[in-house]
């Protein structure tokens, strides 16, 4: 006869089921699928890139048109998008259950206004200090952001240059960087710590030393902003009030 307590610890050790009765199984995604789809995104936009503007008779330091850097943003999200995607399903429960992909209709204007605050309010008070000791102008720290603006000619240009920072560019972040890479970092060593190295890594992936400290604080940010609510929609709607406030910005200067 089959001793009750081996049946107890059979049932015991069963893969746990959600709210909704879909049994959850333990991740096996991690920070190896995080580092391996950011060498993806940046290798394949590298080799990618390079090999659409050959093809039309660009090299990579001419003065490419806002459309052709466009098209070196899809292998971009290959890594940001796809890699967390193919991990979850392949490793885990699936990207919106892993990843905590939901939104619910507060996070639109309360994560708009937070990330419009952000642009205003805390990315001059990170810079000014630090333009201070560097001796470096506003003009230099908006530099990136405003060669790319300057190249968005016509109503055409304005809207895919909006499209491209504003909208697609924190839709590929956020699931990369607020899903798989926080995730990873916080199964490893715990919330706080994972808002923090999450957002490290989100600042220096932007490669603007002058910018580091702002891009840090919000990637933090956003960081917060999904761990306090369990989802990822106030920090997807943040990044793009953030986004869209220096892309407004910018268009209004040219």
């Amino acid at each position: 006869m089959t001793d009750p307590r081996r049946l107890e610890g059979r049932h015991l050790l069963a893969p746990p089921a959600s709210p909704d009765g879909v049994v959850v199984r333990e991740p096996r995604w991690g920070l190896g699928d995080a580092a391996g789809g950011w060498l993806i995104a940046y290798v394949a936009a590298t080799l990618i890139g390079a090999a659409v503007y050959a093809a039309f008779g660009y090299a990579p330091d001419d003065d490419v048109p806002l459309w052709l850097i466009a098209l070196t943003y899809p292998p971009l999200w290959l890594g940001f998008v796809g890699v967390p995607i193919w991990a979850a399903a392949t490793k885990g429960n699936g990207w919106v259950r892993d990843f905590r992909v939901a939104v619910r209709w507060p996070d639109v204007p309360i994560g708009l206004a937070i990330g419009v605050a952000a642009q205003l309010v805390m990315v001059p008070l990170i810079s000014l200090p630090i333009l201070e000791l560097t001796g470096k102008s506003s003009n230099d720290l908006s530099g990136p952001a405003r060669d790319l603006a300057d190249k968005a000619i016509g109503p055409a240009g304005a809207v895919l240059f909006l499209v491209i920072v504003g909208i697609c560019a924190p839709l590929a972040e956020e699931l990369f960087f607020r899903g798989l890479v926080l995730r990873s970092f916080d199964r490893r060593f715990g919330r706080w710590p994972a808002v923090v190295l999450s957002a490290l890594w989100f600042g220096v992936t932007h490669f603007q030393p002058l910018q580091l400290a702002a891009l840090v604080a919000a990637g933090a940010l956003f960081a917060v902003l999904v761990e306090r609510s369990g989802r990822l929609g106030p920090a997807v709607f943040a990044h793009m009030g953030f986004n869209l406030t220096t892309v407004v910005v910018l268009l209004w200067m040219t």
